[in-house]
């Protein structure tokens, strides 16, 4: 059986991150001292960031140990990972069981995701992709800010295990929102809502006032609204996988790296998790269906 430092030299290896990076005093071009550091891959010598004194990077190899170390009691495991923009931010992902949502396959990870570049901290998120599209949606819980504070192994993997077990009911309540969608019928007053939010619309604005590139864009999200509601029928999961469609397969780079940045840190995880909180908040909003029963003599 191979040992815990062995399954994170694999899992490194197989997701490309098995490289580290060290803190590098800067100085000015006349060779003064400054109270700045910069970060470097030590594999490539790329800059990745600049941090303060104070700063301490946590390594890949780091991180997936900790990860590792996190996992015992739970029937998940690490096997997928990547980076951004060079290795500015880098992430490791654990895959959940498969979710049948409306008519789709929904598939599942768990992320942990790292910043080489001093920006953030530790985070963990869900990762979900609905298999006959391939939309792939990214909702972010926020930056585990204790990781910042301790350089405690021991700390660091009993944070992980705690915020793991979050993450993990978080993503189960993210299946039960999803389940809600699909029950609930497609109304033009949700598109319009979704059309003015994610576009920046005012209400009432015609849409020959608007800019020939803004209409195009939603044209475009038209067109992907009818594709996912003939695949998942007449529901606010379809209007979702609209607007998920939209962003992977429209908006988003085609250049997977940068695709990847979109979808998980910047403008497309913008867009879709709006929609995704708009939505949930309208489905929360309606009334439930009242059950009709039948008198019986």
């Amino acid at each position: 059986m191979k040992t815990i430092e062995e399954k994170c030299f694999d899992l490194l290896e197989s997701t490309n991150l098995n490289w580290s990076v060290s803190k590098i005093p800067l100085v000015t071009e006349n060779g003064l001292k400054t109270e700045s550091h910069g970060i470097f891959r030590n594999d490539s010598n790329i800059w990745l960031g600049t941090v303060g004194n104070n700063y301490i990077p946590l390594q890949n190899s780091e991180l997936g140990m900790i990860l590792l170390n996190s996992i015992e009691g739970l029937d998940i495991e690490f096997t997928r990972g990547g980076q951004l923009k060079e290795g500015k931010k880098v992430y490791l992902q654990a895959e959940l069981k498969d979710e049948t949502i409306g008519n789709s396959k929904v598939k599942r990870w768990i992320t942990a995701l790292n910043s080489q570049d001093g920006t953030t901290s530790v985070g963990f998120g869900s990762a979900n992709t609905v298999v006959v599209c391939q939309n792939t949606f990214f909702r972010a819980y926020g930056e585990v800010q204790k990781f910042r504070h301790t350089t405690k192994m021991k700390e660091r993997i009993a944070i992980a295990q705690i915020e793991l077990r979050s993450t993990l009911q978080r993503d189960d309540q993210l299946m039960e929102s999803f389940k809600k969608m699909a029950d609930f019928p497609l109304k033009d007053e949700a598109i319009e809502k979704v059309v003015q939010r994610l576009f920046k619309i005012e209400k009432n604005k015609q849409l020959e006032d608007l800019s020939v590139q803004k209409q195009n864009r939603i044209a475009d999200f038209a067109d992907s609204l009818k594709m996912s509601v003939k695949e998942q029928g007449q529901t606010i999961w379809a209007l979702f996988n609209g607007i998920t469609r939209f962003v992977n397969h429209i908006a988003a780079p085609q250049e997977i790296t940068r695709k990847m940045d979109y979808i998980m840190l910047t403008g497309g995880a913008q867009m879709m998790n709006e929609g995704y909180t708009l939505l949930r908040d309208y489905t929360d909003e309606q009334k439930p269906k009242q059950k009709v029963y039948e008198m019986r003599n």
